[in-house]
């Protein structure tokens, strides 16, 4: 289902920093579009193709640019929130309830695992990213947000609390700019991070409860756990 305006909602930053200067920060709301999955809580593209994962179902789902599904793969897990895919086109899962990330074959078979040190407090794994030198980069959802930076072994070089997040619900790694980028479900809000992973632009997103997020070039898709909606922005 498209939008019901006729032209892009455009959204302004609302807060942004000189460490900004020069990068895109037009973001607008080209479409939105129903989808058949139950609470899709993350995405990630792979090989072109758009997917996302439920932490309803144990399940990968494959969407075509109608957010419709086109096959499935089956995992096995429970309470799936993170979803990510490597340089090499290997998926990876983030299993809050056992505080795990796990590395897929192509079938969606548990290969290799990765435990996450989450006893600083009570929420789990809720984003999954690589970034440019092939760092694994997971978000831990709250008490505190945090970001915390695996090597190619699974073993953690650093961990960054982020004060200004009441939550993290997603991170996406963007490869035009080389920056990540991190969703708040609770505060409807899209950031872009510098090396620090410090805020250096600020989005307000129209969107009940966005739980997932994937770069294709220019183009952002969000996806909203409550609303089983996906939606896609164009950043200029």
């Amino acid at each position: 289902m498209g939008c019901t305006s006729t032209a892009p909602l455009e959204i302004a930053p609302s807060e942004v920093n000189e460490k900004a200067d020069g990068m895109a920060t037009h973001l607008k709301l080209e479409d939105d579009r129903r989808t058949d999955i139950d609470e899709p809580s993350d995405l990630a593209f792979r090989k072109g193709k758009l997917y996302a994962v439920s932490d309803r179902h144990s399940k990968i789902y494959e969407l075509d640019n109608d957010g419709d599904v086109q096959s499935v793969i089956d995992v096995e897990g429970t309470d799936l929130e993170a979803l990510a895919v490597d340089s090499d086109d290997r998926f990876y899962i983030g299993d809050e309830s056992k505080a795990k990330v796990w590395r897929l074959n192509t079938d969606g078979e548990r290969q290799e695992s990765f435990d996450i040190d989450t006893t600083d407090g009570n929420s789990g794994i809720e984003g999954l990213a690589f970034d440019k030198d092939g760092d694994m980069l997971v978000a831990k959802e709250k008490s505190p947000a945090t970001i915390i930076i695996l090597d190619n072994d699974g073993d953690e070089k650093d961990r960054k609390k982020l004060d200004f997040a009441d939550d993290l619900s997603a991170i996406t790694w963007n490869p035009n700019d080389n920056h990540l980028y991190a969703l708040s479900a609770v505060e409807h809000k899209l950031w872009r991070l510098d090396a620090d992973f410090d805020k250096i632009t600020t989005w307000d997103l129209p969107i009940e409860e966005p739980e997932g997020l994937a770069f294709d070039g220019k183009t952002l898709y969000v996806v909203s756990d409550t609303e089983e909606r996906l939606y896609v922005f164009e950043l200029d």
